[in-house]
């Protein structure tokens, strides 16, 4: 099988993916694309400047909205994540051993193919080919035996419909047929397998190409065929691949129009089993906690002070703030839910955190609803307060810090060098004493000035998610400690004495709204702020503002945007 297999990965290389001397895939199965590497459209695309208005102002200021289509590249590669939810809901290869897919993959990156990356697809494809055809989900990729009459060439079309998420042509066709017939000859499971690993290696599966050619009426851009609607929508919405009822309105040109491509919109949003990880993934995207630099879950705290704390359970943590976004969006919430809701989900593990009993649960995560004046939001929940707090203490500087720049939008100034290493000797009743003796220089109040309050508005709550009255300083948590004045950006100061009023306020500022429109156009378009995609950010925005629009609702006018059915050419 190993002197079978060098055969036809050679074979591979020749028939499929052509990889040239420089490392790059080349588009041998794509007719349309221009070449390696390459990521203009095709030929009568539209013009280099589409989306510049004539005035000449840059598209590409975030801040400004200008009309038109954002430029794209025509075979963006599936990110590490979609890979992984593609092979499982594709051949119900969950992981390989006990590392999940997505962990084996060359991290997420721009630009052409590299040599590494290719070689680890092959190496993750042979793998899945393998783990498919001897375990039990072998009918998902072949159901007859490949030793019959027709079987194989059966088995080329059906799945390949699936993994190309369109039609194979029937040049693409007689190419996979002829991987039955490399020397030396192999046996017909040999050549399944082959055929197995030949897709998953395929650019046409690991690229998502955009190859239509036609010109949308408006003029704005080039109009996207109905397949390829549909592996938008697919993996915007649920990150994975089309299902069958999608597939079946792309076969029938049923994706045409913005009513049409609504309705599969919001018939894919209802399901929530698919939808929900995608809302959660946001969020976490949101939240920076997929940013290497932010304090997320790498913190832990003195045993000593905080015996209800195990490090064990971040990931439960973690798993909570997944399923409490899920839930605010599933149950109609809007963006002021987000920092409202009372709902928690706790497990045996992080009961008593909230002040419940943990004998009550078990290792599952259970729903339940806390005392929302006290506990609003995601920004009261265990793993934000215990990310962002120090080993034996608060830490209102980085609470302050993450809601004033990332909630807020407001820009307190760089740090000055080794600020993180200053101390201050003492003896401080609290942990604000401390923080603002320690932020009392001059150099120090000018951006301290803006951050710490907000910290200090969230004083009730300790180092580790729970609950304080007395700080383990030894003095009193009460208004004196959490009452402070915060900086809401555009002038707007008030004095705010609770976490509740600090929610509350978050939740109507209109730069903290305006950054959750922006998060989510750059999430489901793979793309930074631009000047094109601020006009559905604004659009958004004022969305958000009326009573009953929620999360699911802005989910669905996404897919509504003309950047999201059309294609415009994309200049280097």
């Amino acid at each position: 099988m190993q002197e079978r297999m060098i055969v036809v990965l050679s074979a591979l290389a020749a028939l499929l993916v052509a990889c040239s001397d420089g490392g790059e895939i080349s588009s041998g199965d794509m007719p349309g694309v221009n070449g390696p590497g390459e990521t203009g459209g095709p030929a009568g695309g539209a013009g280099t400047n589409a989306g510049v208005p004539a005035d000449g102002a840059p598209a590409t200021d975030p801040s400004v909205c200008v009309p038109g289509v954002p430029g794209t590249t025509q075979i963006p590669r599936l990110l590490n994540r979609q890979y992984e939810a593609t092979v499982r809901d594709l051949l119900g290869v969950d992981g390989l051993g006990s590392t999940p897919v997505a962990e084996l993959l060359v991290a997420d990156f721009d630009g052409p193919m590299t040599p590494d990356a290719w070689r680890i697809y092959q190496d993750v494809g042979a793998q899945v080919a393998s783990e498919v055809m001897t375990g039990p989900n072998r009918s998902r990729f072949i159901d007859c035996d490949p030793a019959a009459a027709g079987c194989l060439d059966q088995t080329i079309r059906s799945f390949g419909r699936r993994a190309f998420r369109r039609p194979l042509t029937e040049d693409e066709v007689a190419r996979f047929q002829q991987l039955g017939q490399t020397m030396p000859a192999g046996t017909p499971e040999e050549v399944a397998e082959t055929t197995l690993l030949a897709f998953l290696v395929s650019p046409s599966f690991l690229l998502l190409p955009e190859l239509a050619t036609t010109q949308d009426a408006s003029g704005l851009g080039i109009q996207l065929s109905s397949h390829e609607v549909a592996t938008r929508l697919s993996f915007m919405l649920w990150g994975s691949i089309p299902d069958d009822t999608l597939n079946a309105a792309a076969d029938a040109d049923e994706l045409q129009t913005q009513e049409q491509i609504l309705a599969q919109a919001q018939r894919m949003i209802a399901v929530r089993e698919r939808t929900g990880p995608l809302v959660a993934s946001f969020h976490r995207d949101w939240l920076q906690m997929n940013n290497g630099n932010a304090h997320w879950w790498k913190i832990d705290h003195d045993p000593g002070i905080y015996p209800l704390y195990s490090s064990d359970a971040k990931p439960t943590m973690q798993a909570e703030l997944d399923a409490y976004f899920e839930d605010v969006a599933f149950a109609d919430g809007a963006f002021e839910d987000l920092f409202l809701s009372g709902v928690a989900y706790v497990n045996q593990d992080t009961a008593a955190l909230y002040g419940l009993d943990p004998a009550q649960y078990d290792a599952e995560l259970s729903r339940v609803e806390l005392d929302a004046a006290q506990r609003p939001g995601f920004l009261t929940r265990a793993g934000f307060l215990s990310s962002y707090s120090g080993y034996s203490a608060t830490s209102p500087i980085l609470r302050g810090a993450f809601i004033t720049v990332h909630m807020l939008g407001v820009n307190p100034g760089a740090p000055i060098p080794g600020a993180a290493m200053m101390t201050v000797d003492g003896d401080f009743p609290t942990q604000r004493a401390y923080v603002e003796e320690l932020t009392s220089p001059p150099e120090c109040t000018g951006c301290h000035s803006i951050i710490n309050p907000s910290g200090f508005a969230m004083e009730g709550f300790d180092a580790v998610g729970g609950m304080q009255t007395v700080d383990p300083r030894g003095g009193p948590i009460d208004a004196s400690v959490t009452t402070a004045t915060v900086d809401f950006g555009d002038g707007k100061q008030l004095e705010i004495s609770s976490p509740l009023q600090l929610m509350q306020e978050i939740a109507q500022t209109p730069k903290a709204r305006e950054l959750y429109a922006q998060a989510w156009v750059a999430y489901a378009f793979g793309r930074d702020p631009n000047g094109n995609d601020r006009c559905l950010v604004e659009q958004l925005d004022t969305n958000l503002t009326q009573d009953g629009y929620g999360i699911l609702s802005l989910l669905a006018d996404l897919t509504q945007a003309e950047s999201f059915r059309l294609r415009v050419r994309q200049t280097p």
